[in-house]
């Protein structure tokens, strides 16, 4: 059989035509509804001149197309008609009506139906709420923000009241992508789950600037930019993204003619928040991820134990709190005489603002007195006990006998002062500058790491740290490979750091890598007579568990930067009570012998503690009791009731506030 040729003008005229149907399709629904209907129109004229003639002799044309139109959009009408070739043409109409009509234009709506709600689910759509709370960005920081704010209660309230009486918090993230997963994730969370319906999911980037608006940033109560703990080698980091943000913020503000909200931003690199603070104009509070956590890693290696302790204190879930108050009445006061009026809280300072400032007072001198305009730092377990008693309790007067008037602060350090840091990651540069902070305790340090020495002395430099080499050595090593650990003279050091790598996809590998360098370092300290000092760093709050009673102490960075970044957005006069209690010099919480205060072991009570640490220039915040032989191992109790008997134990030791 010869097939002929099909003409060429035609095989044009038949792409051009395809061509034409894709470019109306692809333009949306409304052309699609419109080449639709056009193919309708034709049909129906097609079908009424096809019948023209055949029925009633005074149908005109208009009435056959009408009459085809009916046939193609209601197959009702199919069998009234008379004649064979009408009933063909009626026939052909009712078909053409399912496959064209009915059917083209459902599947149309349909999938644009399909494509709204995926829209929706994306969320592409801008909020058109105002005071309320955006976390930007989807991080190992995020959950636990959430976390803490709805934990937050009667803090949420007061700061709901400050913005303008709203009663309902609504919180927005900004996540790359809204992924099922991560819907999943908020709903099976203990806390959040309870509250799902109060989160508002949007997609997009920080670094765009309709992105921000999608979530409405500059009517925001708050703005929390949170940093990522794990960054691939793009020049874009974390800290970038911010500044990139703060700028968006700002500029959309000043153009709509706004306020500026409130922001508190994560910025890793101690450098960049000179740039993040002059990118943004309004009211911003600065948290530096990395020195944070450096600054708990090196109190905790100098107060073994400490690390329970800020975990209640940024935690809103567990004990007590550090609350800010303003109590104008007091004006005038001395500290310790305010104090007195506070029989369900500890007084430790206050905050004063000063030109564009905010000066914590923490622990201050006896003589001390309260301005007019300070703000009370206040550990209570309630918002309620934080309210001063009209008339204060009469106390038990104390002998000046009773009391050393002078106590060494190097009493409360460790002697040790060898540390091997096992691992590397940004956080290192800022832990070894935190450490030359304390210059009089003379620590001698270790880094051990498979990452190569000339990169790590780069990275250093880089940073604007020179260490010297007779402070800190650097021994290259996988600590994780237990004969390459063994090259490592573990005994000789008083404590050990194991660090979470950065450079690994999740927290998950990270962490498992640092168990496995932990349990291995257990299994070979089983061999040695002293047992030094071992702080464990983890990425993923679920991974804590898995460790157990064991010995060492464990924190996980991203989570108490959470705790930290929610409390600062709530208040923010806590970023600097923190960053002094956790910083060289000023006030900081450290561990004192009960003896050093003249009490022993038996019944004592808190209230006489208190009136002893007052008399030292000090404030007692509570107790820490020694379970277990290692001195990481405890039950923590603070601000205990001042009146109820109080049995000391020989490991018990005291929680204070003193200044160095």
């Amino acid at each position: 059989m010869i097939r002929l040729p099909f003409p060429k003008h035609l095989t044009l005229l038949k792409e051009r035509l395809k061509f034409f149907l894709e470019r109306q399709f692809v333009k949306g629904t409304r052309y699609q509804f419109l080449f639709v209907a056009a193919l309708v129109g034709l049909i129906s004229v097609i079908g009424g001149v096809l019948v023209l003639g055949t029925g009633d002799p005074q149908q005109n044309v208009a009435d056959s197309i009408w009459w085809a139109f009916l046939r193609l959009t209601d197959p009702g009408y199919l069998g009234d008609d008379e004649g064979a070739w009408r009933r063909i043409v009626s026939t052909l109409l009712t078909v053409s009506g399912y496959v064209v009509f009915m059917g083209a234009l459902i599947a149309i709506m349909t999938r644009w139906l399909i494509s709204r709600m995926q829209e929706l689910e994306r969320g592409l759509t801008p909020v058109a709420i105002r005071n309320h709370i955006v976390v930007v960005g989807w991080t190992s920081r995020t959950l636990p923000v959430l976390r803490e704010l709805l934990l937050s209660g009667g803090h949420i309230k007061r700061f709901l009241a400050e913005i303008g009486g709203r009663k309902r918090l609504r919180l927005v993230v900004l996540a790359d992508d809204i992924t099922a997963e991560r819907a999943h994730a908020l709903r099976i969370d203990p806390v959040i789950g309870k509250r799902v319906n109060d989160i508002i999911l949007r997609s997009g980037s920080a670094l765009k600037a309709e992105h921000l608006h999608r979530i409405a940033c500059i009517h925001a109560a708050a703005v929390i930019l949170p940093g990522r703990s794990f960054e691939s080698e793009s020049l874009i980091t974390s800290d970038v993204e911010t500044i990139k943000a703060l700028l968006s913020m700002d500029g959309q503000a000043r153009g709509a003619g706004t306020e500026l909200p409130y922001v508190v931003a994560e910025i890793q690199d101690l450098w960049q928040m000179r740039v993040a603070r002059r990118a943004y104009s309004g009211p911003l509070e600065v948290v530096a991820g990395n020195s944070a956590i450096s600054r708990l890693m090196v109190q905790n290696i100098r107060h073994p134990g400490l690390s329970c302790v800020y975990t209640e204190l940024l935690s809103h879930a567990i004990g007590n709190d550090l609350y800010i108050r303003q109590h104008d009445a007091l004006a005038g006061h001395t500290l310790r005489a305010a104090a007195a009026l506070f029989q369900s809280a500890i007084l430790c300072g206050v905050v004063r603002g000063e030109a564009d400032s905010i000066t914590p007072y923490l622990n201050p001198p006896a003589t001390f007195r309260i301005e007019p305009g300070d703000k009370l730092v206040l550990l209570a377990r309630s918002y309620e006990q934080t309210t001063p008693a009209t008339d204060p309790v009469a106390e038990p007067q104390l002998s000046e006998s009773a009391v050393a008037p002078t106590l060494d602060p190097g009493t409360t350090v460790l002697p040790g002062r060898d540390v091997l840091i096992l691992g590397w990651s940004r956080k290192v540069p800022a832990l070894l500058q935190e450490f030359a902070t304390y210059s009089d305790e003379a620590f001698q340090l270790t880094v051990v790491s498979s990452r190569p020495i000339a990169e790590r002395v780069q990275a250093l430099e880089e940073y604007g740290l020179s260490v010297d080499a007779a402070v800190c050595r650097h021994i290259e090593a996988d600590y994780a490979i237990e004969r390459e650990l063994r090259t490592v003279d573990i005994a000789r050091y008083d404590s050990i750091i194991l660090m979470s790598s950065d450079r690994l996809g999740s927290g998950e590998e990270a962490d498992a890598r640092s168990i496995v360098g932990y349990l291995l370092l257990e299994e070979m300290l089983e061999e040695q007579r002293r047992q030094p000092q071992i702080l464990l760093e983890l990425s993923d709050h679920h991974n804590a568990l898995l460790m157990g009673q064991r010995t060492g102490e464990v924190i996980v960075s991203p989570l108490l930067l959470s705790h930290l970044l929610a409390q600062v957005a709530l208040r923010r006069e806590l970023r600097v009570v923190f960053e002094e209690l956790f910083t060289a010099g000023g006030a900081e919480i450290s561990f004192r012998d009960p003896a050093d205060y003249g009490v022993g072991n038996g019944d004592t009570t808190f209230g006489e503690i208190e009136r002893r640490a007052w008399r030292a220039g000090e404030t007692a915040l509570g107790i820490y009791r020694r379970t277990t032989t290692s001195i990481s191992r405890g039950q923590l109790v603070l601000n205990p009731d001042r009146h109820a008997q109080l049995p000391l134990n020989a490991a018990d030791i005291l929680v204070v506030l003193h200044t160095s």
